[in-house]
């Protein structure tokens, strides 16, 4: 799929901060910034999190200085510090990137395992036949393990996000309940979203959860939303994305998975 079949696909539309209306609450994703700039250093943004969460219920993201990883579940924000906890996020707090959504399930499946992190998204996709380019997805289970990960505040100068993600502390959580949600986009992104399969954690009591690295679901029912609009909004600094690259693409690998062992 080339880059405007892709962003066709998607209806995608670029806003800036002042675009934004609080009435639009319409059944669309929302995100604020590309992974390009958040890959580029672009840690400060211009949404605050009361804006996020009036435009979807469900989502994840990053805060202002790259500080931890932002999970937002029934509406409600929550930063995985670095030590694996989480911690609610007040309103006024601002976010450099996030994705959202008002979860709207279409389509939900029961999931046996064991599956690991590959196997669960391949359960996923085969429930795809909608023809949307865009997912959401909430699965309620029990999980034998997962690998999930924090990262560090920054103070600018920034760095690279690969310069972060350096300095990730992961937590390992065994034999635990809880909720794993996130989104899948199509490649070839071009430096709008993450490809594939991005997901948070948080166990069921809120206490811990982190960017998902690794997982082994014993069971499950997960709820997926189907989506073909994306609405973004762009901060000052960042840019409309552009042409996408092979560096684009390793960069990714490297920083959003590491192999089940």
């Amino acid at each position: 799929m080339s880059e405007e079949a892709f962003l066709d696909a998607l209806r995608v539309e670029l806003l800036r901060h002042a675009e934004l209306r609080p009435e639009r609450r319409d059944h669309a994703l929302f995100q604020t910034s590309t992974i390009d700039a958040l890959l580029s250093g672009h840690f400060d943004g211009d949404v605050t999190v009361d804006e996020l969460t009036a435009r979807g219920d469900l989502g994840l993201g990053t805060l202002n200085g790259c500080d931890g990883e932002l999970i937002v579940l029934d509406g409600r924000a929550w930063q995985a510090r670095l030590d694996g906890s989480l911690a609610a996020v007040p309103g006024a707090a601002m976010t450099p990137f996030a994705v959202v959504v008002p979860f709207a399930c279409d389509h939900r499946m029961e999931l046996e395992g064991p599956l690991d992190f590959d196997a669960l998204a391949e359960r996923l996709d085969s429930a795809d036949r909608s023809g949307a380019a865009g997912a959401a997805v909430r699965v309620e289970g029990r999980f034998a393990r997962l690998k999930v990960r924090s990262v560090p505040r920054q103070q600018p100068p920034y760095p690279p996000l690969a310069d972060v993600i350096a300095q990730q502390q992961v937590t390992e959580l065994e034999q635990v309940e809880g909720t794993l949600m996130g989104f899948r986009f199509p490649g070839p992104l071009d430096g709008l979203e993450v490809r594939g399969w991005h997901l948070h954690f948080a166990t069921a009591d809120r206490a811990r959860g982190g960017h998902v690295l690794a997982c082994e679901l014993e069971r499950g029912i997960a709820e997926l939303d189907h989506s073909s609009r994306l609405r973004v909004e762009l901060p000052p600094s960042v840019q409309a994305p552009g042409p996408g690259s092979d560096t684009h693409d390793e960069l990714l690998d490297g920083l959003e998975r590491e192999p089940d062992r």
